[in-house]
């Protein structure tokens, strides 16, 4: 069982809004955070991290065993090894990027710096000032800076904020890249759900300050680069057989071969049809096979390619009925590295 993050709040901010809210969340991989504007996802991070008190009525918070807040006593957040990532970069303008990446590295092995570096492509840019560089590259940066702090947890709280689309598509990999390979879990709070789709591994619903439920995770199978073809990589979805359906999938990403990927099924951009719909529009037309039809919790689960996927209940089928899925849209996540596969 991983690690958990329990808390229970009641804190008052300003006459109209007050955060109520109660849960566990499990510290591994990413955790999203959603809900309109004026639900209280950024209130809900700031309280967790300790940088908003408001008016407590009830703060108790609990990180892996360790009280942040409760009767025992308040945490200060700096001492809290939160790796926040705000959604203005807040760099330091006097600072080169090696220097703002190393402010943050106080805790943070040599080795572990390389590895960062690495990971968010930021080596031709460490004797760079911060004026010259664009908004996605100070992005990287701010990331960079808190995952050299050696952080226990990453807060991010819509960092993509002001990018274009273009932009947001280049930054999402890095982001994923660089949890995945820190191993630091993360939570993660956007109105995207681009972003929801490559990234989070589970989802967590607020609505005027309270939590309102856990949304369907992300529809997401798992692959391997098998080539590297300029532009992009070619994968093979695990359980593909050598000239079978998902054994070569061309996807926009830089990665090596042998490296792990998960593609994210946007729902909208998922068909299911009874016959072979041929190629059309489709990047991919998978056999799936029922294995358990929606019930009452509203989603059915599926076997691709022997992957488990879970789909949003619009299917109303007998188990083991195959089907085809038409997939016309993916979001490629990289993972950790494993050249073992």
């Amino acid at each position: 069982m991983p690690d958990r993050l329990h808390f229970r709040l009641k804190l008052r901010r300003g006459p109209l809004f007050t955060l109520e809210a109660q849960e566990s969340l499990p510290m591994q991989g990413v955790t999203a955070i959603v809900g309109p504007s004026g639900s209280g996802k950024t209130s809900l991070l700031r309280a967790l991290a300790g940088l908003d008190m408001g008016v407590a009525g009830e703060r108790r918070i609990t990180f892996c065993n360790k009280e942040w807040d409760g009767p025992g006593g308040h945490v200060p957040a700096h001492e809290r090894r939160i790796g926040f990532v705000f959604q203005d970069p807040h760099l330091f303008p006097h600072l080169s990027v090696a220097g703002n990446i190393g402010y943050g590295a106080k805790r943070c092995e040599v080795t572990s710096f390389d590895a960062i570096v690495e990971a968010l492509e930021l080596g031709p840019l460490l004797d760079r000032g911060i004026d010259g560089l664009s908004g996605g590259e100070a992005r990287r940066v701010a990331l960079a800076r808190a995952l050299a702090s050696n952080p226990a947890v990453l807060f991010l709280d819509e960092p993509m904020t002001g990018l274009d689309s273009q932009r947001k598509s280049e930054f999402l990999p890095y982001i994923a890249r660089a949890v995945s390979q820190a191993r630091v879990p993360a939570l993660y709070v956007s109105h995207s759900s681009d972003e929801v789709v490559t990234l989070a591994d589970r989802v967590l619903e607020l609505g005027q300050g309270h939590v309102t439920g856990w949304r369907t995770p992300p529809m997401r199978l798992t692959a391997h680069v098998v080539a590297e073809t300029g532009p992009g990589v070619e994968v093979r979805l695990d359980g593909a057989e050598d000239d079978g359906p998902g054994a070569s999938i061309a996807l926009p990403l830089r990665a090596l071969p042998g490296e792990a990927v998960g593609i994210g099924l946007p729902v909208e951009s998922v068909h299911f049809s009874v016959h072979h719909p041929g190629a059309g529009s489709a990047i991919m037309v998978l056999p799936v096979t029922v294995t358990r039809p929606a019930g009452a919790e509203g989603q059915a689960v599926l076997d691709v390619l022997g992957q488990s996927v879970r789909v949003p209940g619009v299917m109303r089928v007998p188990s083991a009925r195959t089907l085809w899925m038409s997939v016309l849209r993916v979001l490629p996540r990289p993972m950790v590295v494993d050249s073992t596969k």
